[in-house]
């Protein structure tokens, strides 16, 4: 049996032909460009030769060129060569993707679980090493997830994104400002009070007949704070260090975060983008529609979170101004801020204000604010939160204390703030997703 030419392997019959012809195969178009036109087959018509005589040409020369190219290992360490055995277009600048692999083979598994595994424990240490971090990262997306609505809410009004995240980083900004101006001249004024009163202080400790006398005498205060401010000043000026360490790098994280909410606000669409494109297309509907309703309740948890705790703030600003507590509105702001932590939050918030009012003012107004959160409590739980949350977050107060008391153990505040939305997220996955995975599941013959 005699075989023609135009049989044989290219790259062995036709050495020389075949890199000749690959060098010059590419070009920024990606047509092929042959220097044998006499060849036939190789020639690519001009773009004014018409007719399906050409298109044919063309077509044969281009399937000719991606398997010549395909084939030769020294054609494709030039970049022409490869361009075209990869197929480069517009569309697809590095080519064609390539079919996933069919081969099963255990060989190949038992590397693929094995470096798996060293992949996902280097990435858990990692995560470990950077845990405060990305706690700071997830309580950015957490709040920025939360205000998109409100984001969302001035651009159907006709405003621009990035004006609307403006707007809406302002008023934050705006808020954290009005806290810290009406908290710390009150801290202030505290701490000189505390520091002009401290030989009052002192004589009363040395007073039998007073209170702070009668403890002296029972566990030895004056003793105890002489033997630590005789050899304690290395450690006093350690502990200011540290204070001022605690108080610069709180400052720090905080505008971190603001910075972090910003970002996410702005790009929170290619985010979602990017996020759906990791699943099958034929799956990406669905996995879109279920990530915008999670999305939708983490965002309307956090709203109505806020809305709560400004209805607590209103009301604690109003009970502390007719009780004349010193510092109402500082205090009223504290208790909003601590409104947020689901459970536990408004407990301490009341806690801290009766306190103040048994210091500054008497027992009958320390009682009256414990009477005040304790209703205030009852009406959020059964009044406030049922109508404001139920639309968002339909979670049963059982998953809502155990997922309170999980995040809190595991992230501490950031693991209570992010445990009710990422329950209800997990009640959404199970209702749509495993569920009816179960349902339709055949019977093992």
């Amino acid at each position: 049996m005699t075989a023609s030419a135009d049989h044989q392997e290219p790259g062995l019959a036709e050495p020389a032909t075949t890199t000749t012809t690959a060098a010059t195969a590419a070009t920024a178009g990606g047509h092929w460009v042959d220097d044998e036109p006499d060849h036939p087959g190789r020639e690519l018509p001009s773009e004014q030769t018409g007719g399906r005589a050409g298109l044919a040409r063309a077509f044969r020369a281009q399937q000719q060129a991606h398997a010549l190219a395909a084939q030769s290992d020294v054609l494709l360490l030039q970049e022409g060569a490869r361009r075209i055995a990869a197929q480069v277009s517009h569309q697809q600048p590095f080519g064609v993707p390539a079919q996933p692999s069919t081969r099963r083979s255990p060989l190949r598994h038992g590397f693929t679980w094995t470096i798996g595994a060293l992949l996902a424990l280097t990435v858990g240490l990692a995560a470990r090493t950077v845990e405060h971090q990305l706690l700071l990262i997830v309580l950015a997306a957490f709040i920025a997830i939360g205000l998109d609505p409100a984001v969302a809410f001035l651009v159907g009004k006709g405003l621009r994104r990035a004006f609307a995240v403006t707007v809406i980083a302002l008023l934050a900004l705006a808020c954290v400002a009005g806290f810290v101006a009406a908290a710390a001249p009150p801290l202030a004024k505290q701490a000189s009070q505390l520091a002009s009163q401290a030989p009052a202080y002192l004589q009363q400790l040395n007073d039998h007949s007073t209170v702070l006398g009668r403890l002296n005498n029972q566990f030895h205060l004056v003793d105890k704070l002489k033997a630590q401010a005789s050899g304690g000043a290395s450690l006093a000026a350690g502990g200011v260090l540290h204070a001022g360490t605690v108080l610069i790098s709180a400052t720090f994280e905080t505008v971190i975060v603001l910075v972090l909410v910003i970002y996410f606000l702005a790009d929170l669409a290619k985010i979602k983008h990017a996020c759906y494109r990791l699943f099958p297309r034929h799956r990406r509907p669905r996995v879109g529609l279920l990530g915008d309703a999670i999305l939708a309740r983490v965002g309307g948890y956090v709203l109505g979170n806020v809305l709560t705790s400004i209805v607590a703030i209103i009301g604690n600003y109003i009970v502390l101004l007719a009780l004349h507590v010193p510092y109402a509105l500082a205090l009223s702001i504290l208790v909003g801020v601590l409104d947020l932590i689901p459970l536990v939050g408004s407990t301490i918030g009341g806690v801290i204000v009766a306190l103040v009012a048994l210091a500054a003012v008497s027992t009958t107004a320390a009682l009256i604010t414990v009477a005040y959160h304790v209703l205030y409590r009852v009406f959020e739980d059964y009044l406030l939160n049922p109508r404001v949350l139920r639309k968002t977050v339909d979670v049963s107060p059982l998953v809502t204390v155990i997922a309170v008391l999980l995040g809190g153990s595991l992230l501490g505040v950031t693991g209570a703030l992010i445990a009710v939305p990422t329950a209800a997220a997990l009640q959404l996955l199970l209702t749509e997703v495993l569920y009816p995975q179960r349902d339709t599941a055949s019977a093992p013959t």
